[in-house]
């Protein structure tokens, strides 16, 4: 009973998504292993339909939960949250904690949780989520943009804190050997992402540059966007991959001249990171934590999320450009070192274990 433990509450670290990676890139820091942390899992996106299956996690998660505060010295629960059914579980998750007196910090994570918080809640739910919040000891977000955010929502404007995502540093592919330039995108497929607007924009680089190709790696509503594609008449230079992971995930990124996430709302991509780390030239909007990585034709570029004209404009500069590119593509290494590789990222958790004294 006198050793300290703390618990991270999230999502299965074996499932699909950014806080899932964010999990795995800290167990292989050894973070977990450092502050004496044990992982519960909430919810599994593996049977994400399954009610039942949902349910039961969920209802296990509950009892390890109560098991450990009740039977170990837990000094801190690390909670690890996005919006909707994400807010609901973990809103119930925070008040168990709170109930038990244990330090508490929220992990935001979800890209669309201002729309959440603005367009889909009553006052009264409204209300709910600033309780939330505020029950916390610390709440952690992902970039500038979201603190200003949380900041609105805190009554004590010093629990709130930026601690970026970070990405192991992966192999650093100097010469393409592809006989096309590919435009490679990583992520769910679905409106949210800008998808659409990918492939429309792709449709015009190609009329331009017909060795131009685009790889679409992720699930979601492929269905759709293959049908985008035979409209266009475009079905041999789209390739739709799946879910991609691991070493698939270096083969393609090896083929990769350039990364491209125009999405409407992000959290911070890691996608854009892991691009960054192997000195992948980035295209990207300026939604969410990206221009906190990103300064535009710094690092890499940027344009506003919708508008298709300045995609075409930055993907066609990528192709014709190479030099400038170059540029580009090395001082955005140069930040992921600085600022979002493990050895940066992992102290600035730990430095909040200990002044919580979890640590």
């Amino acid at each position: 009973m006198n050793k300290k433990y703390n618990l991270t509450i999230a999502t299965d670290i074996k499932g699909k998504g950014g806080v899932s990676s964010v999990l795995k890139v800290l167990d292989e820091a050894g973070f977990y292993k450092d502050t004496n942390t044990k992982l519960i899992t909430s919810h599994s996106n593996y049977n994400n339909f399954n009610l039942f299956f949902q349910l039961v996690t969920f209802s296990f998660c509950i009892l390890k939960l109560l098991y450990n505060l009740v039977f170990f010295n837990i000094t801190l629960v690390h909670i690890h949250l996005a919006s909707r059914g994400s807010y609901k579980r973990k809103s119930i998750l925070t008040r168990i904690v709170c109930f038990f007196k244990v330090k508490i910090i929220i992990h935001l994570h979800g890209a669309e949780f201002k729309e959440f918080y603005n367009n889909e809640c009553d006052d009264a739910k409204k209300n709910h989520i600033k309780n939330t919040f505020n029950m916390a000891d610390r709440v952690i977000v992902l970039s500038t943009q979201w603190l200003d955010w949380i900041d609105s929502i805190l009554l004590d404007k010093s629990k709130g804190l930026v601690v970026y995502n970070a990405v192991p540093e992966l192999p650093i592919f100097e010469t393409k050997v592809e006989k096309h330039f590919n435009f490679v995108f990583l992520g769910r497929l679905g409106e949210r992402k800008g998808v659409a607007d990918l492939i429309s924009a792709f449709s015009r680089v190609l009329k331009l540059h017909p060795n131009a190709r685009l790889l679409l790696g992720g699930d979601g509503d492929l269905n759709k966007y293959k049908q985008i594609v035979r409209d266009l008449s475009i079905e041999n230079e789209v390739k739709f991959l799946g879910w991609i992971s691991g070493n698939e995930k270096l083969e393609i990124l090896k083929k990769a001249n350039s990364y491209v996430l125009p999405s409407y709302n992000e959290g911070f991509p890691m996608g854009v990171l892991e691009a960054m780390s192997c000195k992948i030239p980035v295209i990207a909007s300026r939604a969410g934590g990206i221009p906190d990585a990103i300064t535009s034709n710094e690092e890499g570029i940027l344009i506003d999320a919708g508008d298709t004209n300045a995609l075409v404009k930055a993907m066609l500069f990528s192709i014709e450009s190479p030099e400038k590119v170059e540029s580009m593509q090395n001082k955005a290494f140069r930040k992921y070192l600085e600022n979002f590789s493990p050895n940066t990222v992992v102290p600035q958790i730990i430095k909040i274990y200990k002044d919580l004294g979890a640590i």
